[in-house]
């Protein structure tokens, strides 16, 4: 499989947000960080971490790295496969991570490996990381927005809303105020948490670009879980920021699909083949729209799907699911693998994709299917 990009968060602490902007966000001042081994202090709790230029250089292969230095190799792993949907760099990651011994790992360290591991879906893992960092440092914002990422990928979201409490304690603002609203949608008046998001984006003058953009991509995934029209105004505002941020552009897609605009997905998946997400969207949109170069976009999917079983880096079952399901119209095999992603990815469009799999195939969902769901099958 060439490349994938999460269709929610899996990936990343936040979609559609540089991880080094974020890193620089929520951490302004660096100072050094001191080892958390066994028996050795944790980092300060103003500790924090520098954005760098994302080169896409790792460290030769040798040589000796300080905990901070790995800190920021790692995170140029991280920044590449964000921006360019592969697993391949968090390989690399891990690799380096394993060069340092955890006797000498700070906050820092621990808070990069939670992050690979979360953008691998391994996120018992990463809250194990998680744990450590906020057991020793409660006032590190970047874990808690970590979690608070982690918790709803997986539909917890009275995790989600104690992490979201505790970064407006530590960071108040605009984004946590992104968090406060998107738990708020999830109960009895969705539309009003919406509407409270949106007035205090167009309030928020003075706030960071970075918070200012989180809060937009927030509005975006909201209004398109509630199925609201101005979802496509938020993911086109949210794209004109960020072109190249891959997550949006697959989301603003699947958006599309269900708009039943397909000429419009086939315009803006143009030239992303390679990334595995836009180019099942794309493939789709093709298909729907009878094109000409559809079949042949079709058997180069097939051909990367069984590439990365044969390869074992089958990450995501949504892709699959949804290739199998409104490409090759095999609802069986689609319900297979959108069961088997709602093990680890709990989001909206896993919900989604499951009923419409298990509908399709005859099969139940196992979900509580509301009237709701029922208008999208």
């Amino acid at each position: 499989m060439t490349s994938s990009v999460s269709h929610k968060g899996g990936p990343g602490l936040c979609p559609g947000l540089p991880f080094s902007l974020l890193m620089v966000l929520l951490f302004p001042f660096a100072v050094a960080a001191a080892p958390m081994g066994p028996s050795v202090s944790i980092p300060a709790a103003d500790a924090v971490i520098l954005q760098m230029e994302v080169s896409g250089q790792a460290a030769p292969a040798q040589e000796v790295m300080s905990a901070e230095d790995l800190v920021n190799q790692v995170r140029i792993h991280i920044e590449h496969s964000r921006a360019t949907g592969s697993p391949r760099p968090l390989g690399l990651a891990q690799g380096l991570l394993e060069r340092l011994p955890q006797a000498q790992w700070t906050g820092d360290v621990y808070l990069m490996r939670a992050t690979v591991l979360q953008r691998l879906h391994r996120f018992d893992e990463a809250e194990a990381d998680l744990n450590r960092v906020l057991q020793q440092q409660p006032n590190n914002a970047q874990a808690w927005l970590t979690r608070y990422s982690i918790a709803l990928v997986r539909d917890d979201l009275e995790t989600a809303d104690r992490a979201c409490q505790y970064l407006r304690q530590y960071r108040p603002g605009l984004l946590a105020e992104s968090c406060t609203q998107e738990v708020a949608s999830y109960a009895e008046q969705p539309e009003q948490a919406v509407s409270k998001l949106n007035r205090a984006l167009e309030t928020a003058s003075g706030a960071h670009p970075v918070e200012r953009d989180y809060a937009l991509v927030t509005l975006a995934v909201m209004a398109s879980r509630l199925h609201l029209p101005e979802a496509g105004t938020y993911w086109q505002q949210s794209l004109l920021q960020d072109p190249d941020d891959l997550y949006r552009r697959a989301r603003y897609a699947d958006w599309l699909l269900d708009q039943r605009d397909p000429e419009t997905v086939v315009r803006i998946t143009q030239g992303y083949e390679p990334i595995d997400t836009l180019a099942v969207l794309r493939a789709i949109a093709l298909k729907r729209t009878g094109h000409p170069d559809a079949n042949v976009l079709s058997e180069d999917l097939e051909q990367r799907f069984a590439e990365a079983r044969w390869r074992g880096e089958f990450l995501h079952q949504w892709e699959y699911a949804r290739f199998m399901l409104d490409v090759k119209n095999e609802p069986d095999a689609a319900f297979m693998a959108a069961r088997e992603n709602w093990k680890t990815q709990r989001a909206a469009p896993d919900r989604e994709l499951l009923i419409r799999a298990a509908a399709a195939a005859g099969q139940p969902s196992g979900l509580n299917v509301s009237s709701d769901d029922e208008d999208m099958l």
